[in-house]
């Protein structure tokens, strides 16, 4: 099952992928780009969280990439769903991928950037393939557990526990270790959208998209507005990291991830798990000061170590379906 970065699992969609080709120079160019834009939406989310609540944040990015979204899937010539008189199916699907994959991982996420630097959160949610190999043993049947598999989820698990295991014995039950437990139940969550999604029925990307961040953004919004009424006023600086972050991040990466994926294929893109960690790490370091222990580095290694065992004994699946 191909493993998209966290911050767009909610925009996968196994059906949706064409016969791609050979990647040309516009798919490279939007790879680079996409792995930016991922890297460096831990740090935009850091910045907003210091003088917004986790709520603001992840409602406000979620609108503005529906706007955006909801402009693209126009232009693809596609509609929503019909909610009126009886609701279509998908609606049904949109809730539970929509909660998994967009409003509790940003939620949670921008909860745990209030503690954590932002190369830290990049490395703990850079364990969701792995989360979602352990899944897929039990709902996918052509994705049975192997003994490579099973050597790299463990080896995935020895860099978890470097990593988190000092801070979970020295502050147990504190701010950090609470923090990365959440950062690691985030990836969980992503690991479970993209299960979830797995079974979705057919829907054009554009309008899976869209649904899904809809939906995110409505449960998340009442709360939203009760702490802004409880709220200062964010500087410019914040609004600003926000609105980028809901633009490139949200918005603009799925639609570029989307066109990547009809051009190239899901396994060009596969790729970019690799590198979107350490982007995010240069970022907080380069623009927010943050420091990377050794021990982190470390465990980042033995993660992706394990994530590549692991992927090199994941059977290809079939082609996929096609949709326009």
């Amino acid at each position: 099952m191909k493993v998209s970065p966290p911050e767009l699992m909610h925009e996968i969609s196994a059906q949706s992928v064409k016969v791609a080709s050979a990647p040309n120079r516009a798919d490279w160019l939007r790879y680079c780009a996409l792995v930016a834009m991922w890297g460096s939406a831990f740090a935009l989310s850091k910045i907003s969280v210091a003088e917004m609540s986790p709520s603001i944040v992840a409602t406000g990015r979620i609108w503005v990439a529906v706007a955006l979204l909801y402009g693209w899937m126009v232009y693809r010539k596609h509609r929503l769903p019909r909610l009126l008189p009886k609701p279509d199916v998908r609606w049904l699907w949109f809730l539970p991928v929509g909660l998994s994959g967009s409003a509790l991982p940003f939620l949670l996420n921008a909860y745990a950037l209030q503690v954590l630097d932002s190369g830290m959160v990049s490395i703990l949610l850079a364990t969701m393939p792995l989360f979602v190999a352990a899944l897929t043993h039990f709902t996918i049947p052509e994705d049975r557990m192997t003994l490579g598999k099973i050597t790299g989820l463990l080896l995935g698990l020895f860099g978890i526990v470097l990593l988190v295991g000092p801070t979970l014995l020295q502050d147990l039950g504190g701010p950090f270790a609470l923090a990365q437990i959440v950062v690691l139940l985030t990836a969980g969550l992503y690991a479970l959208n993209s299960v979830l999604i797995h079974f979705m029925p057919e829907t054009p990307p554009s309008v899976s998209a869209t649904g899904m961040l809809l939906v995110g953004a409505l449960v998340l919004t009442p709360f939203a507005i009760i702490d802004a009424v409880h709220s200062p006023m964010p500087s410019l600086g914040s609004l600003i990291s926000l609105l980028f972050l809901g633009l490139a991040a949200t918005g603009i990466g799925s639609i570029f991830y989307m066109q990547t994926i009809r051009s190239a294929g899901p396994s060009f893109l596969a790729t970019s798990n690799y590198f979107v960690p350490p982007f995010a790490v240069f970022v907080g370091v380069l623009f927010l000061g943050e420091s990377l222990s050794t021990m982190a580095i470390t465990a980042l290694m033995v993660i992706f170590l394990g994530i590549i065992i692991e992927r090199r004994n994941t059977p290809k699946q079939n082609s996929p379906k096609q949709s326009k």
